[in-house]
């Protein structure tokens, strides 16, 4: 439970307390303090209880050090809305297999790839896959989607949408492809790249606050670190694709109308002749 205490004239008129299915908000005016408001949170399930600690350390961390209590109440409920978003979307007890392959793929390209060309800034504003949009990396000019898969003799690639591999409007658009082998103790785990970039941009406070913020965004959080640690990955192989006439691709302007929602599968092996070298990225990026 978190209780915040606050004037009653601090709670914006007509507000609809956030309400999701693992906690929720009362509000309680006590008779002989009719001027004070006690804001309550509390867990209504004790499946989320892992995220509850989560969800209450966050506002704990983003209401502690502001100045007044309107500033703390307007924050407190800015972050609840931000939970409630998460357990809309993601399960409470963690992220899916593919999920969490995905998510270790985009850091892998965010720490080894971007942060030493661009730095913490630019790299991590470059981040948008938590954001859900078409690709996971995007700059002025250049886009980079990743897709990481576990090895297999015939790999595919699953594209999400008619959008994602969509060159329109972007002068350069390039697909990582980073083949993954799960380890039985070596490798890497989701928890320890994490803690890496961490580490790497811990000295600029803007970068480590967007950073957490798209961690939470994209369904990882503390609380399930335990889980994580137990899945060791191996960078098998990793290829750049440029993106272009010809590649192997459904994009809007080959659809006839009424047709929406597309997902397809692509065969590596027809991507080899869009093979480029790693070289080749990082020019358009210093040129971005």
């Amino acid at each position: 439970m978190l209780l915040l205490v606050t004037s009653q004239q601090n709670i914006p008129i007509a507000i609809e307390y956030p309400k999701s299915k693992g906690f929720e908000v009362q509000s309680i005016i006590l008779p002989d303090d009719n001027k004070s408001v006690y804001l309550e949170l509390i867990l209504t399930n004790n499946r989320f209880s892992d995220v509850f600690t989560s969800l209450v350390q966050d506002i704990i961390d983003h209401i502690k050090n502001l100045e007044t209590e309107k500033q703390a109440v307007s924050v407190f409920f800015g972050r609840l809305l931000k939970w409630q978003q998460f357990l809309d979307q993601y399960d409470p007890e963690g992220l899916s297999s593919e999920a969490q392959r995905g998510l270790y793929g985009e850091l892998w390209v965010l720490r080894k790839f971007l942060l030493p060309l661009l730095g913490a800034k630019k790299s991590i504003d470059s981040w948008k896959g938590p954001e859900k949009y078409p690709q996971d990396f995007k700059f002025v000019k250049t886009a980079i989607e990743v897709k990481t898969t576990i090895s297999k003799q015939h790999e595919k690639l699953t594209i999400s949408s008619e959008q994602q591999l969509d060159d329109t409007g972007i002068d350069y658009l390039y697909l990582y492809h980073i083949s993954l082998i799960n380890g039985v103790t070596d490798g890497e785990t989701l928890p320890e790249v994490v803690e890496s970039i961490r580490t790497i941009i811990k000295d600029d406070f803007e970068a480590s606050k967007k950073f957490e913020e798209s961690l939470i965004t994209a369904g990882y959080i503390n609380a399930h670190i335990d889980r994580y640690m137990g899945v060791f990955y191996i960078i098998r192989n990793r290829n750049i694709y440029k993106v272009a006439e010809g590649f192997p691709r459904i994009i809007g302007k080959n659809l006839v109308n009424g047709v929406g929602d597309v997902h397809y599968t692509i065969n590596v092996s027809e991507c080899n002749h869009f093979t480029v070298p790693e070289e080749l990225l990082i020019k358009c990026l210093r040129g971005d």
